[in-house]
C-alpha cells in the first residue's frame, strides 16, 4: 500500500470515533507531517490565501441543513517531493451559518439557525501539467478533516476529500501568487448522528452524503529555503 493509502486508511478509522477532538487532529497531523519535510527536494513554499466559499447542504430525512457561503481564508504549506509534484498541507476556514429546515411530517423537528465556522485540515499532493518554473497549472487532490464548529450546539468531525484545479505565477524565484478553484465534500455516513440543535433526536441517512462545497481563492507565494 501505498504512503497516499496509508494516510486514507487512518484517516477513515480516526473520523469514525464518536470521541474523536481536535487536540487528536493536530496531533495525528503534525506526526504525519514530519517525515515528508526531510525529503523535501528544495525550498518550501507558503501560501496565504482568501477567496470565497459555497456553503452547500446536506438532505436529511427529517430536513435540510444549509451552510450559508461567505468569506474564507487560511493557509498552505507546498513541500517539493519531485520536480512536478508538492505535498500540501492545507488549513482552510469559513466564518458562516448553518440553517436547518425541517420537513412536513416530523413534528419534533423545528427550523433553526446558528452561528457556525468550517474548518478544514487537508493533506495531498499538488502536480504541476508543466515543467515551467514561472507559469505552472496544476490540479491537486487531498483528504483529511472538516470540524463543523457551532456556537450553540456539539462540533462535528467529518472526513473529507478536496479536489483543485489552479495555476500558480511566480515572479521572482521567492514571491508569486497561486490561483485555484475547489470541489470540496465533507463526508456524512449512515451511523454518524447529527444534532446542531435540531429539537429532535437526530438527523439520519440512509448510508451516506457528502456536502458539496467548493472555493475560488488566490494568495501569496513566499519560497523558503533553496
Amino acid at each position: 500500500m501505498t504512503h497516499f493509502g496509508v494516510i486514507v486508511v487512518s484517516l477513515q478509522s480516526i473520523f469514525n470515533q464518536n470521541e474523536f477532538k481536535m487536540k487528536k487532529i493536530k496531533l495525528f497531523l503534525i506526526t504525519l507531517f514530519i517525515p515528508f519535510f526531510s525529503i523535501a527536494q528544495g525550498g518550501i513554499e507558503l501560501v496565504t490565501f482568501a477567496g470565497y466559499m459555497f456553503g452547500g447542504h446536506v438532505n436529511f430525512y427529517e430536513g435540510k441543513y444549509k451552510v450559508t457561503d461567505g468569506v474564507d481564508y487560511g493557509l498552505s504549506i507546498l513541500v517539493p517531493l519531485q520536480s512536478v509534484v508538492e505535498l500540501e498541507i492545507n488549513y482552510t476556514r469559513m466564518q458562516s451559518e448553518g440553517r436547518f429546515t425541517a420537513y412536513s411530517g416530523y413534528p419534533g423537528y423545528t427550523d433553526k439557525q446558528t452561528d457556525m465556522s468550517t474548518n478544514y485540515f487537508q493533506i495531498g499532493t499538488l502536480k504541476s501539467f508543466t515543467n515551467n518554473s514561472h507559469i505552472a497549472p496544476f490540479g491537486s487532490v487531498s483528504v483529511g478533516a472538516t470540524w463543523f464548529n457551532f456556537a450553540d450546539y456539539d462540533d462535528r468531525v467529518l472526513f473529507s476529500a478536496v479536489l483543485g484545479l489552479g495555476v500558480k505565477f511566480m515572479f521572482t524565484d521567492r514571491v508569486g501568487i497561486m490561483l485555484r478553484g475547489r470541489l470540496m465534500m465533507p463526508m456524512f455516513f449512515g451511523s454518524v448522528g447529527f444534532y446542531a440543535g435540531t429539537g429532535g433526536g437526530g438527523l439520519t441517512l440512509n448510508s451516506y452524503a457528502a456536502i458539496v462545497q467548493g472555493d475560488f481563492n488566490g494568495g501569496l507565494v513566499i519560497k523558503l529555503g533553496n
